[in-house]
């Protein structure tokens, strides 16, 4: 076949492909969205994308990379996240409630603050959000609201028995009233949903500072790992509540 024959066929069937190709799973929903196109047999059309002949969307294209101004930005509250947390170290003064509830002494707003950012974190601006994007707003909504009524409950009911059994983590509430098995058991339990949650986050900050610096993602989660470890390492809860003040 003739050279030229041969890119007329591969254009065809490319040009083919791509109009044989489907937007929605469901054929009746998809045949509704084709019948408005008119002469056509299947969407996305040749010259256009599933977002703009469903949902009006414009195609997605080619963006600029982001200005050094946004890298350097987050480097600087890095940095200063950092420094804030190596400063709590002091503020331990070698005692185990100190590390771990922060003596007990955290201001109202300051525990407010904390508690809100453990739902406003990347999980929620990157995960959630996509989720959102993708399928529909109830299924990126659904974690931040779930956890906002969690605190809401543990608020009006929880927090202030809790806070008179005067306990450092809740494990040491179930091992008062069941032993040390469930005690065991509790822990394990919270350190794998926890290990979830961190992931989470991680990799949202290791993708963000990926892509304003433009660098592996690996190397960017395994720095932004780093940077939490250490300064939460050295202040406890202490560095836990001030860095979130400040993000």
């Amino acid at each position: 076949m003739p050279i030229a024959a041969t890119a007329k066929t591969l254009a065809f069937g490319l040009c083919l492909g791509r109009v044989l190709a489907t937007c929605i799973e469901n054929e009746a929903i998809e045949n509704d969205f084709v019948s408005l196109y008119g002469r056509i047999i299947s969407i996305p059309r040749f010259d256009s994308c599933c977002m703009f002949d469903v949902c009006g969307l414009p195609c997605p294209t080619e963006t600029p990379g982001p200005t050094k101004g946004f890298g350097i930005a987050a480097i600087v509250g890095i940095a200063l996240s950092f420094l804030i947390g190596a400063y709590t170290y002091f503020l331990i003064q070698g005692s185990v409630e100190n590390f771990f509830v922060a003596g007990r002494s955290l201001p109202f707003l300051v525990t407010a603050i904390t508690l809100g950012a453990q739902s406003i974190d990347s999980n929620a601006l990157l995960g959630n959000a996509d989720l959102s994007y993708k399928f529909s707003f109830w299924d990126g909504a659904v974690i931040p609201i779930g956890l906002g009524l969690s605190l809401i409950i543990n608020g009006l009911f929880l927090a202030g028995k809790v806070n008179e059994e005067q306990v450092l983590t809740l494990p040491d509430i179930f091992a008062k009233r069941y032993g040390r098995v469930v005690e065991v058991l509790v822990s394990l339990a919270t350190c794998i949903s926890f290990m979830m949650l961190l992931a989470g986050n991680l990799v949202g900050m290791g993708v963000i500072l990926a892509y304003l610096w433009n660098m592996n993602e690996s190397g960017a989660i395994w720095i932004s790992s780093s940077v939490v470890w250490s300064y939460t390492v050295l202040g406890g809860l202490f560095s836990v509540a001030y860095t979130d003040v400040l993000q």
